[in-house]
């Protein structure tokens, strides 16, 4: 079974080469609304924009990254810019999907964190008998610091586990972005089949199509906190910088997570729909 598909992951690199403008629009989209949501957040303050405004912000974000995805994948699919109209559509067909998902994920993966949850919390109740601890303490308790050897080991491989589920099983629903642009309508569930028995495959492309993106985004911010006390991916606010300095890095960040890892991830995710439904056609 082949676990890299490595035509796919040409096609996500070449994706930021042979679109550079639809990557640069979709880019501008995303920068913008973090500029917007850092402005707000450092004229706020401590008392931060309240319920309404973090609702208000979220939705606008979150409808960034849709247009985004839908600017990338459609020349991904070679469906071109398409008119107004078509990508209007699109975005709305995609929000659904996205919304979705988003359900989808939160009951699956709230559900595996419980149980996580619950098997360290046992590893953290033989952690605190070993150590004598019998009364309940006041106030924040560390369980890792309960943790012997032995029990660190189990609950990294129970954490890395749930992890790995979690970003396989998000992987699995990716196909459902250019399911849904190139048949033009809503799919979810119905595209889950396109990896199926190729679920592993697809997530260790999509995370070799990742990993230099994120590579680069985590070494500009570490040069950037090194140098200014703030970090764009943390978001902490930094008393030496101006809120237009502070809006300008984070929109920076999260335009180039856009180029640098949504475009190739989008790009290989529409090469392995387009290979696998024309293989089940034929």
């Amino acid at each position: 079974m082949k676990l890299i598909h490595k035509d796919a992951l040409q096609d996500g690199f070449a994706l930021l080469l042979r679109h550079p403008r639809a990557v640069l629009a979709a880019s501008a989209v995303c920068a913008g609304v973090a500029a917007l949501e850092a402005l707000v957040s450092s004229f706020t303050g401590e008392a931060g924009p309240g319920l309404i405004g973090v609702t208000l912000l979220f939705i606008l974000g979150f409808h960034a990254w849709v247009m985004a995805a839908v600017l990338v994948t459609r020349p991904a699919l070679g469906l071109g810019d398409g008119s107004l109209k078509d990508r209007a559509r699109d975005v709305s067909r995609l929000v659904l999907v996205a919304g979705l998902t988003l359900i989808l994920v939160l009951t699956v993966q709230g559900t595996a964190f419980v149980v996580l949850a619950f098997m360290l919390g046992a590893l953290a109740i033989l952690g605190a008998e070993r150590t004598g601890l019998t009364e309940p303490p006041e106030g924040f308790v560390n369980i890792f610091a309960l943790f012997n050897t032995t029990e660190w080991l189990i609950a990294v491989a129970l954490i890395t586990v749930w992890s790995v589920f979690a970003l396989w099983f998000i992987s699995r629903l990716l196909p459902a972005i250019p399911a849904t642009l190139e048949r033009g309508k809503v799919q979810l569930l119905s595209a889950w089949p396109i990896l199926q028995g190729r679920g592993l495959a697809g997530f260790l492309t999509g995370a070799v199509a990742v990993l230099p993106g994120v590579a680069v985004l985590v070494g500009f911010a570490l040069l950037v906190e090194a140098a200014t006390g703030f970090n764009p991916a943390r978001g902490v606010q930094a008393d030496t910088l101006a809120p237009a300095a502070i809006a300008f890095l984070r929109a920076v960040l999260v335009g180039g997570s856009v180029a640098l890892v949504l475009t190739p991830l989008m790009g290989v995710h529409a090469r392995l729909y387009m290979k696998f439904t024309s293989q089940t056609s034929d």
